[in-house]
């Protein structure tokens, strides 16, 4: 009766251990993986400049890449090469009328392709270009530089003529300088350029005249502002007052407010 129980006992143990034996070998169940669906997104070249390509700088076919690009996230007006593969052969030679900095898509719209001259092209619609006569004293040393903003001073006698007592009054205020002497904003490598003889302004056409009469009067000196200062919509205080002259034998005056 003994072995018999002995028996049955030795059988249980040995079916246990097998039994524990093929849990162990056999494991947890792998855990599948998560399938991740790829998107194919649609691509194309959009043309970069492969520098920065200043204001008034001609553009050669090596300021020029293609670039690629998603098609959808292409920007408005960019060149696809897809569209026009011979884009970089075709631009080349025009002129940039606003900056384009490096690995910026390149737009018709910000490049001059005319016949005319280099000023007539880059001067915006309704704008007139007027050169004034300057000195290293009256142009902030020689540091204002083609892009930059200025106000415009005139200096002239209070008194009659012969008299020492001068007054200076500003005329026109938040104007871009576009050259000095010959050299544009395009054309300068240095910092800083000599002082110049000429200074070419960007004005409107009622501003052109104040700065024609105003040259005929005294001396006109410009005034370097801060870029901060010189935003196109920077706010700038309304100049009271006028410039007189004699026209014709008449006197008058020409109004200085912006």
């Amino acid at each position: 009766m003994k072995i018999a129980r002995l028996a049955i006992l030795g059988v249980s143990l040995a079916a246990g251990l097998l039994v524990a034996r093929m849990v162990l070998s056999t494991g947890p169940e792998p855990v599948a993986e998560p399938v991740v669906a790829e998107q194919e997104v649609e691509k194309d070249e959009v043309l970069v400049a492969d520098r920065d390509i200043a204001l008034g700088t001609a553009v050669h076919d090596g300021d020029m890449r293609w670039a690629e690009w998603p098609r959808d996230l292409a920007p408005a007006n960019a060149i696809l090469r897809s569209m026009r593969p011979d884009a970089i052969g075709e631009i080349a030679g025009r002129i940039a009328k606003a900056p384009v900095y490096a690995g910026e898509p390149l737009r018709e719209e910000r490049l001059i392709n005319s016949d005319r001259g280099f000023m007539s092209s880059i001067l915006p619609k309704g704008k007139r270009a007027i050169a004034v006569s300057v000195e290293a004293l009256t142009a902030a040393g020689g540091f204002i530089l083609p892009g930059d903003k200025v106000d415009v001073i005139l200096t002239r006698q209070s008194g009659s003529r012969g008299s020492n007592s001068f007054m200076s009054e500003t005329i026109l205020q938040n104007v871009r300088v576009l050259a000095i002497d010959t050299t544009t904003a395009g054309e300068q490598d240095e910092k800083a350029l000599p002082p110049g003889q000429t200074a070419t302004l960007e004005l409107l056409p009622a501003q052109a005249e104040v700065v024609a009469q105003a040259s005929q009067l005294g001396t006109i000196s410009l005034v370097l502002r801060s870029v901060e200062d010189s935003a196109d919509d920077a706010e700038t205080d309304e100049i009271g007052g006028g410039v007189n002259f004699v026209k014709f034998g008449v006197s008058g005056q020409m109004q200085t407010q912006r």
